[in-house]
């Protein structure tokens, strides 16, 4: 068994085989051990709790999901443009090849969720909280991560063009192979690992940061 690196992201944990499929969703429903499939889009829901599910292939255009709890799961192929996740808690989550254009988070937390393949561009997690964050070949342009607590968090790949880390902790975070033209909130960028392509647009946003002006003679 090898054994995970101090800091390494958890893996979900679920089976191969999975014993239900569910196509509809209820205020507080429990479920574990199925495949949700369905179109789910413009609804609300209170307090639904996954564990141990894929999502694969749903609809959740514009929903909101409030005080929702995801534990062990994987969401494939999934369509969360403009949706909402207020309040909510996910543990071992991944997201896998899904659209989560405009989503809010406001008051949620992450605990080793992983982003992967995943167009987010303009995603609004301002004051999040997460705890071995990934994020790979991630569109992140104009995303908001306006004060969120990032920690040790990896950007592999990732588009970050224009994005808002003011005021965030991205102590620790890795963000090799990702573009950082533009980013706003350069003083965040304090404590973090990048490659030697990306030191002048990470030098650029952190000059702007400190209001310093190149200028010629």
């Amino acid at each position: 068994m090898t054994k995970k690196k101090e800091g390494e992201r958890r893996l979900p944990r679920l089976d191969e085989e999975l014993s239900t499929e569910v196509s509809e969703l209820d205020d507080e429903s429990d479920l574990t051990d199925a495949v949700v499939r369905g179109d789910f889009g413009g609804s609300e829901f209170d307090l639904v709790s996954l564990r141990q599910c894929r999502v694969d292939g749903a609809m959740f255009l514009g929903t909101r999901l409030l005080r929702a709890s995801l534990v062990d799961c994987v969401i494939d192929d999934c369509h969360l443009s403009g949706a909402l996740l207020e309040d909510c808690q996910l543990e071992r989550v991944e997201f896998r090849r899904c659209r989560i254009s405009g989503i809010q988070a406001p008051r949620s937390r992450f605990t080793d969720v992983a982003f992967v393949d995943c167009k987010a561009d303009a995603a609004s997690f301002r004051m999040t909280t997460w705890e071995r964050a990934e994020f790979r070949d991630c569109n992140l342009a104009d995303s908001d991560f306006y004060g969120a607590k990032l920690p040790g968090s990896r950007f592999d790949g990732c588009d970050l063009v224009e994005a808002d880390l003011s005021k965030a902790d991205l102590t620790g975070s890795r963000f090799q192979r990702s573009n950082l033209t533009d980013v706003r909130g350069g003083e965040s960028l304090r404590g973090v690992t990048i490659s030697s392509d990306q030191m002048l647009p990470a030098a650029l946003v952190v000059f702007a940061s400190m209001k310093i002006r190149i200028e010629d003679d």
